[in-house]
């Protein structure tokens, strides 16, 4: 059940340019009388910070306040990051997207799956949602999941069905990355994309006992329409979430926050979301930068990763997704401003991230409540309503 409505005076910190006070307003608004207990959200506009606040509490006994440095799980916001690192290596010759991925990971190349591209994968066509090898539970049993992705057989011709990879996304990215670098998809995010950016982007698959302690616990409404779904053995998303343990809230679980699993358990704030979507917005807007500006990836790269896949009704979960290579797209599900070219990923119960690169926007939203919504939810629909009517 949400937890009661709490008497203590909602603070909000940070920093507003005068301009987007609107998104002040909604976001005290989304403490004050939305049902969130914690968040942060953050907006670079053309490589500046206009707005970078954080309010609330970490937790649902709203005893511990929301600290500029804290972390959050972003649920399925990790699954683009995921493609970002895929697609970095695509922009460094490493990958070629239109190959099959079994040149890169020859054992992927079983139960007829040895034709599917990088591009299909990262499109979400690839048709191998599940995993039907791994047993119940056995989400953290080192490389169960990937001998069984290995040796899964498409539910349907490659290309042919779109289907939201909800379960398979992010550990089919951490593979190839594997495979390419030897790194994991940790280490390679940290090493070769973050870090030459320069901007103290935060974003941890995996994390220490110290940033454990930074983070805000995850509380979890009755009612949230895919948590539901998971629980019905008759729904295809129960089948595809099968080995995720089934005991409470694991969202707290220690094994959940030091393992490393790109669909779901990344943990970061609005700050970096923002940081590195407002970076690739940048990248998408300008052949060139300024001198010394590094690029998370290049033009070319970007205008092709943004390009329409597919539109439509998908099988998972029923809803009615735009995706290009990597990349959620603006849709009646992730409604993300007026800009069908905006693109990013959303997360379970309300967290978004995108960019827009035509406004040149980049924009990060993560909170500790999991709301039971079925699309981009009020908190995070008047942060970006009042950013599009404050530019």
């Amino acid at each position: 059940m949400p937890a009661p409505p709490s008497n203590k005076t909602v603070l909000v910190s940070g920093y507003c340019d005068p301009k987007f006070q609107a998104v002040k307003d909604a976001f005290t608004e989304n403490l004050q009388s939305r049902n969130e207990i914690g968040a942060s959200v953050s907006i670079v506009h053309k490589g500046k910070t206009i707005v970078d606040l954080w309010g609330g509490y970490k937790d649902s006994e709203r005893l511990h306040p929301w600290e500029e440095n804290t972390l959050v799980c972003v649920m399925s916001v990790s699954k683009a990051i995921a493609s970002i690192a895929v697609l970095s290596l695509v922009d460094k010759k490493i990958i070629d997207i239109e190959a099959p991925v079994a040149k890169y990971w020859p054992e992927f190349a079983q139960g007829g799956k040895e034709n599917i591209t990088v591009r299909c994968m990262l499109a979400q066509l690839a048709g191998i949602p599940v995993v039907d090898a791994a047993p119940e539970n056995s989400l953290y049993d080192y490389g169960v999941i990937e001998h069984g992705l290995e040796i899964q057989k498409p539910l349907w011709p490659a290309g042919s069905t779109p289907c939201y990879h909800s379960f398979t996304h992010g550990p089919l990215c951490q593979q190839l990355v594997y495979k390419t670098t030897g790194k994991s998809l940790n280490t390679y995010l940290k090493e070769d994309v973050f870090a030459p950016l320069g901007l103290g982007i935060e974003f941890h698959l995996g994390l220490s006992e110290e940033d454990i302690a930074r983070c805000a616990d995850i509380t979890v409404e009755d009612g949230v329409p895919s948590i539901m779904k998971m629980g019905d053995p008759d729904t295809l998303l129960s089948r595809a979430w099968r080995p995720m343990p089934k005991d409470g809230n694991f969202f707290q679980d220690k094994r959940f926050r030091t393992f490393e699993f790109a669909s779901g358990n990344g943990h970061s704030n609005a700050r970096s979301l923002a940081k590195l979507y407002g970076t690739l917005a940048m990248d998408c807007a300008h052949e060139k930068h300024a001198p010394n500006q590094p690029r998370a990836l290049s033009k070319a790269c970007l205008e092709d990763a943004i390009q329409e896949q597919w539109n439509g009704v998908e099988v998972m979960t029923h809803r009615h997704f735009r995706f290009g290579t990597g990349f959620m797209l603006n849709n009646p599900y992730f409604r993300i401003g007026n800009n069908a070219r905006s693109f990013g990923h959303p997360g379970l119960g309300g967290a978004n991230s995108f960019a827009d690169p035509d406004s040149e926007i980049g924009f990060g939203y993560c909170g500790n409540r999991v709301h039971a919504i079925d699309e981009t939810g009020p908190c995070a629909t008047a942060l970006i309503d009042a950013l599009y009517k404050s530019l």
